[in-house]
């Protein structure tokens, strides 16, 4: 029998009018024979309230309490659900992270599934039960409620479709598909009908908000069907759907991806020594900052300035984290700069088309924009910038491409 995972985005169950509408979307998938998990992130907007009420009540919350708190967004979003499949007819049960055993391990926001007991998913499946699960929230050794970051329900989804190999996985967001640009912002913006796991990888990592960057790597690695859907779609869409990449493949360029998300941290004057770097960013890992681009310059009198980006919400602590080794270290400082945006092409023939790197730089330019940082990678090419540039080289590159 079938057996297909579907998550339902924020947008998705923001009311009750479209919990209903995505219940019945499951009803659908039910007549035709297959079996159905649900996976739900928490109704839009609500993780942001309860961020802001814990804010109110303490200026630095402790991340164990602020993780217990923020999951019951997602429970209520699970509950309410459940709730709507019992009134179309459709027998069902919700379950938080502890009651199916999904192990996180990692910081309390930016945690990491290990392991997934499927047990009681599984005997819901043979009696005929919809299991309708929350997403964004795991469990770690101790017991705690941790959370897998923004976009988590994502990784939930195709955790479990890989844990319970499911045939396929689908994500239901307010787009009904993945395009050459964000077309809330870039009306001629095109739709793929499919993308490899390394571009759609690259795309979330370039600030693509359709995926969580977590949940590609993961249904890359475990080979996961994923497609991505719109949930207020016409009966029939097909979505993107996500494949390996054909040995022929020459696509020069997928799309362009903006993420207004970013900060950038500059080391500065740093003796020039083997592996300093690593002494650097080694305590970063260790406290769960993700670092994305990395760019050092030449030595100058013995010393070089280390440059990276960081997502903006870990930068307070990426400077608590970096102060003590730098200082160690003997480097001359630490300079940050919160409003930095990230502008990154896509594709799988990137590399053998330096002419179209070249027309991105021209292009910026002409727009009088400054490039900050500069990162090349086989399949992506990524830029910073100021912030309030962002949209405006988002739109200027998208038509200088010509996607």
């Amino acid at each position: 029998m079938t057996l297909r995972v579907l998550k339902f985005g924020g947008t998705s169950v923001g009311d009750p009018d479209r919990i209903r509408h995505a219940a019945s979307l499951v009803a659908e998938h039910q007549a035709t024979g297959a079996q159905v998990i649900v996976v739900v992130s928490a109704q839009a907007g609500e993780t942001d309230r309860l961020i802001g009420l814990a804010h109110l009540l303490s200026s630095d919350p402790d991340p164990r309490e602020l993780a217990a708190l923020l999951v019951t967004g997602e429970q209520a979003s699970a509950a309410l659900f459940a709730l709507a499949l019992g009134a179309q007819g459709i027998r069902s049960r919700s379950y938080s992270a502890w009651q199916i055993g999904l192990l996180a391990e990692g910081a309390s926001d930016q945690a990491r599934i290990r392991t997934i007991e499927a047990r009681r998913l599984r005997a819901d499946l043979k009696q005929g039960f919809v299991p309708v699960v929350c997403g964004f929230q795991g469990i770690n050794r101790r017991g705690d409620y941790v959370t897998l970051g923004r976009g988590g329900s994502d990784t939930t989804a195709v955790a479990l479709a890989a844990a319970l190999e499911a045939d396929e996985c689908q994500i239901y967001t307010d787009v009904d598909g993945v395009y050459t640009a964000d077309p809330r912002l870039i009306r001629t913006a095109r739709r793929h009908e499919a993308l490899s796991y390394p571009e759609m990888l690259e795309f979330a990592a370039g600030g693509a908000k359709v995926l969580e960057r977590r949940s590609v790597e993961l249904a890359g690695r475990h080979r996961v069907p994923l497609r991505v859907l719109s949930s207020v779609g016409r009966p029939g869409d097909r979505g993107t759907h996500f494949i390996e990449p054909p040995p022929e493949a020459v696509r020069a360029l997928c799309g362009v991806a903006l993420s207004r998300n970013e900060a950038e941290i500059t080391v500065l004057g740093i003796p020039e020594q083997p592996a300093l770097a690593a002494i650097l960013l080694g305590p970063l890992s260790a406290g769960g900052v993700e670092i994305d681009l990395i760019v050092q310059n030449r030595a100058r009198d013995g010393r070089v300035d280390l440059g990276l980006t960081v997502p903006r919400p870990t930068l307070d602590r990426a400077l608590a984290l970096l102060g003590e080794p730098a200082g160690a270290i003997g480097a001359e400082g630490v300079i940050s700069t919160r409003d930095i945006a990230k502008l990154s092409i896509v594709g799988l023939g990137l590399k053998s088309r330096p002419e179209l790197i070249a027309r991105l730089l021209s292009t910026l330019a002409a727009e009088r924009i400054s490039v900050r940082m500069m990162a090349t990678a086989e399949i992506k090419v990524s830029v910073t910038l100021p912030d309030e540039d962002g949209e405006r080289a988002l739109v200027a590159i998208h038509r200088a491409l010509e996607f």
